[in-house]
This record gives C-alpha cells, structure tokens and sequence, in this order.
C-alpha cells in the first residue's frame, strides 16, 4: 500500500457544495495517515484559515488551492506553489468575483493563462466542457505553454460509467502533448456518511425539493475522503499517477 495525497478536497466553504468542515478534512487526513492534503474551495480561499490552524495542530501539510470556474463551462484545479502563486491565484479569483452576481465567479481561459505564474495547474480536458462549445485541443495546447512542466492532466474516478470514455480521451490527449497524469477524486465530504447530506444541499443550491432532484444529485457516495488502501484500489492498474501526487505535494512549498 503507498501513500497519496487528495489534490481535490472541497469543503462546507464550497457554499452549498462541500458537506465537511476544513477541520474536519483534515483530522480525517490524519486518521488515514496522509501526510498532505490540498483544499480546493470552489472559486475561493475562504476555508484555509480553518485548515490552516488544524493542519498546523496535527503535523499535516496544507496545500492552498482552488477549483476555478470557467466562463465556456469547464474548471481546472489551481494549487499555489509558493507565496507568488497564492496571491497569483487571489488575483485571479477577486477578478472573477468582481464582475459576477454575488457567490459567483468566473474567469477566461486567457485569464488563467496570464496568472499562471507559481501555480500548477489539474485540468480534466473536456469532463465538464458543454458539448460543442470548445475544442479541448487548443486548450491543452495554451495551457502547456502557459504553464509548462506545472501542467497535470487529472484522471478521476467515480464509479460512473461516462468516466470511462472520458479517461480515454484524456490519455490519448496527454499522450499527443507530452502531459503527465496525475490520480484525483473530487472530495465533498470527510467520510461517506455525510452524503445524505450533500444531496440536502445540492437541493437546497437548485431550489427543489430532494425527490425531484434526479440526475442533480451524485449518484453514489464516492465523494468522500479515501484511505491511502482505498485510493490504490481505485487506481491499481496505474500507480505511477498514485506517486505523482505525492510529487506534486512536494513541489508545493
């Protein structure tokens, strides 16, 4: 069994969204013997404080970032490497809040090309692109020259069938640009007992009530917080994407 680092935790920060405390990511962390963990709030920085002081209480290293919402639909995770790309990052993110309607935020890609600078850069290539609407070649391909080498293609795993299809695509993707890849699971919540309550919030945040929900809601409790065991199961047939995120961790300082 190797260890991992979770490079796509989102918290109860995520507004309506994440169904844990920063503190309570954390403290899980360390139950699971996990060295590192990122916190990626969506479209902000708010829960580091939190983090920050438990991460500093029980020995675990934080790693600041953010899933940056996208004006053409997509996202891509944003981690700080050090101080230059943590206030890149805080500019990029006040931009996007400034120009939208209040809990809302998005930037262009030529935004996030030009604050890339001690950032590393998760993308998914096109797993939350609307059809049609962009052609993930000419992403990749500006993304890799925006930030070279602190550029990962990210294969996540949810037990959902289209993933499938969507990993292929992006392999061969990676492949053709000369990307690596790096293993990733979106994390709503610290342990997988509190996915009846993020159903209560994805309702709450649609404005429905939970039975008419449907497709809006997760459709398992994959979302929570794996153990270095779990995380290897999901992901045996490649380690090497395994130990890339312990890589990633370390360049993070």
């Amino acid at each position: 069994m190797s260890s991992y680092v979770p490079l796509w935790c989102k918290s109860n920060f995520s507004f309506l969204e994440g169904a844990s405390h920063p503190d309570e990511l954390i403290e899980e962390s360390q139950r699971f013997g996990l060295s590192s963990l990122a916190l990626t709030d969506r479209d902000g920085v708010y829960g580091v404080v939190r983090a920050h002081v438990r991460a500093q209480e029980l020995g675990i290293q934080l790693i600041i970032g953010s899933q940056v919402n996208v004006d053409d639909g997509s996202m891509i995770i944003l981690l700080a490497q050090d101080r230059s790309g943590y206030a890149n990052l805080c500019r990029l993110l006040s931009a996007g809040r400034l120009r939208s309607e209040k809990g809302e935020s998005v930037v262009s890609w030529h935004e996030i090309y030009g604050h890339s600078g001690g950032l590393i850069a998760l993308w998914g290539g096109d797993q939350s692109l609307a059809a049609g609407e962009i052609e993930p070649d000419s992403i990749a391909a500006n993304l890799h020259e925006a930030f070279s080498d602190r550029l990962y293609c990210m294969i996540s795993r949810h037990w959902v069938e289209h993933e499938v299809a969507q990993e292929t695509r992006l392999r061969d993707r990676a492949k053709r640009f000369g990307l690596p890849l790096v293993a990733a699971t979106e994390v709503l919540y610290h342990t997988p007992a509190r996915r009846p309550v993020q159903d209560v919030l994805t309702a709450i945040r649609y404005g429905l009530p939970l039975v008419s929900c449907g497709t809006k809601l997760k459709p398992n409790a994959e979302h929570s917080l794996r153990s270095p065991l779990a995380f290897d199961r999901l992901f045996n047939n490649d380690p090497a994407i395994i130990s890339r995120t312990l890589e990633i961790a370390e360049r993070c300082t």
